[in-house]
């Protein structure tokens, strides 16, 4: 049975194929980027059916996303903190798009029950939306 840092590894190298990262995932388990709400971007996806309509959504704006300096910070059995980077061109805006994410997560069964990821919401706006920052609806 796979430990939260195997999941966490498997998941940075299946992410370009999202039916192979979302497999991952338990029935319930879920991926949530809460800062994405900001941008009004629907920020859980629950079960692998969901997740991997998610994933797919974002290699379709980004088809080279790939991440780069992995570094994990705190793990035990069920749990691991790491920060992941990515630093490609997207596909629709033909912008740089770098950022740092940092993700905690939590395995239970040898899935991933959790994963919640944070992200610079302004470098993804700049980089993924026709407008930029611009394109963010004023509250």
């Amino acid at each position: 049975m796979k430990n939260a840092k195997e999941l966490l590894m498997e998941y940075w190298e299946s992410f370009p194929t999202p039916a192979k990262a979302a497999a991952l995932f338990a029935s319930d388990g879920v991926l949530e980027l809460p800062y994405l709400e900001s941008m009004y971007v629907p920020p859980r996806a629950k079960g692998p059916e969901a997740i991997e309509k998610f994933i797919g959504s974002l290699m379709s704006l980004i088809p080279d996303w790939k991440f780069t300096n992995k570094r994990i910070f705190m793990e035990d059995g069920n749990q691991v903190f790491a920060e992941y980077e990515i630093h490609v061109i997207t596909g629709h805006t033909k912008r740089q798009y770098d950022q740092l994410f940092f993700g905690r997560l939590v395995a239970e069964n040898g899935k991933i029950k959790l994963l919640r990821e944070a992200l610079n919401v302004v470098k993804a706006a700049q980089a993924m939306l026709k407008n930029g920052i611009d394109d963010i609806p004023k509250s």
